[in-house]
């Protein structure tokens, strides 16, 4: 196995884990908030308090990158998200419970700002949109183990040992981390990079002028409410509103992500990859399609009263929305030159959460408990992600817009 391709391998095992310890904690909502007697806006601040603290330490994290050792630091991030997931399973108090959460923020900070801009120093840029499909298709692989182990777990062993068997994996891959060396920086790039010479601030200031960074950006961030509404709160809303049991709704919901998000992810590199050497635009114009089709659809979702048509439109909902994941990323990273990737990537992640997935959640508890908590209540709480799912789309074209290519900066 070529040394590029083992790197994608462990990169891409420590997002699936990543993902896992993150969306462990919307399987079990429902039997920790009775435990730990909390409202759903307590429950919506658990996200809250991890996404605010991962916004905030991502640039930090960004920072050091451009400058250090970047194997040791993902290790480091790993480790620390991991023990802290682990320790989530031995509190008795909310508060407790917000510090492990955030705790967890600091460590995926580290990972989310260092793995894209690490492996896109041993992919060529032709290559990126493809190879990125495998390293995002982590997120539903993920994001469904989190739901249905932690869901299966919870169910037969209570939700303390959900968080002990989810945060085991990442302190073996941490391990493996720390020993591989650092990539040479800028080694596949055809992007001219910025002078040595170039301090912070010039730095910072041509990421801002990069239209196609600021569209990938701002796209995301309305991606990113959407998601955050949706994902914590969805095996929720099948508990509450049909009487699913939590391990019922925690298979269901990952099974959902697991089948949507492989076939998404793949479906956008594809695609993106056929047929973006005829129409260099063709990864943006068709994730702002997909993403303006999922938006009727989303709402229908979680409006309707029938259990078999809320299945059937979450998928289809969350089929096109996962289309987006790979080219929008792989345009983000490969947009910035080498020199302040991280930077930029950092500063991305930053903006995505702290207008998306740190907001949606608790906006949607909020308005859950003003309407009085039922499973409608929460049903048309969750509403909210549909406006941001029509911005992010329109986002993208308005990106595209300013004519030329919206690939044509990156090359």
């Amino acid at each position: 196995m070529k040394p590029a391709t083992k790197l994608l391998v462990l990169l891409t095992s420590i997002n699936l884990v990543n993902y896992l310890d993150r969306y462990v904690v919307a399987a079990i909502l429902e039997p920790l908030g009775k435990d730990l007697h909390l409202g759903d806006s307590q429950l919506g601040s658990l996200t809250l308090v991890f996404v605010v603290v991962y916004m905030l330490a991502a640039p930090i994290f960004g920072w050091l990158a451009d400058r250090y050792h970047r194997p040791r630091l993902v290790a480091a991030g790993v480790a620390l998200w991991s023990v802290a997931t682990m320790l989530a399973a031995f509190v008795h108090s909310y508060h407790m419970l917000l510090l492990t959460r955030s705790l967890v923020g600091v460590g995926e900070a580290a990972y989310a700002t260092l793995g894209p801009a690490i492996l896109s120093d041993v992919i060529p840029e032709d290559e990126r949109a493809a190879k990125f499909t495998w390293f995002y298709l982590a997120i539903p692989l993920g994001s469904a183990l989190g739901y249905g182990l932690g869901g299966i777990v919870a169910q037969h062993y209570g939700w303390r040992s959900a968080f002990l068997v989810a945060g085991l994996p990442g302190l073996i891959l941490a391990g493996r981390m720390v020993l591989l060396s650092d990539p040479v920086r800028g080694a596949m790039d055809h992007l001219p990079d910025l002078s040595a010479s170039a301090n912070w601030f010039q730095k910072l200031g041509a990421i801002f002028k990069n239209r196609i960074w600021l569209a990938c950006t701002g796209s995301y961030v309305g991606y990113t409410f959407a998601m955050g509404a949706l994902a914590t709160w969805g095996p929720a809303l099948l508990q509450r509103k049909f009487a699913v049991t939590v391990g019922e709704a925690g298979l269901v919901f990952g099974g959902l992500a697991v089948v949507t998000g492989i076939l998404g992810t793949f479906l956008g590199g594809i695609l993106t990859g056929k047929l973006q050497h005829r129409w260099p635009d063709a990864g943006v114009w068709i994730s702002g399609l997909t993403l303006l089709a999922a938006a009727p659809i989303v709402a229908w979702a979680v409006s309707t009263g029938h259990l078999h048509l809320t299945y059937g439109l979450f998928f289809l909902g969350m089929l096109l929305l996962f289309i987006n994941t790979s080219p929008v990323n792989a345009l983000t990273v490969s947009c910035l030159p080498s020199s302040v990737r991280a930077t930029g990537v950092a500063i991305n992640v930053l903006f995505i959460h702290l207008f998306g997935d740190a907001i949606s959640p608790k906006l949607v508890g909020m308005v859950s408990d003003s309407l009085g908590g039922s499973g409608g209540a929460l049903g048309q709480a969750m509403l909210i992600a549909v406006p941001a799912i029509l911005i992010s789309g329109i986002l993208l074209w308005w990106g595209r817009g300013f004519g030329g290519n919206l690939t044509s900066e990156s090359r």
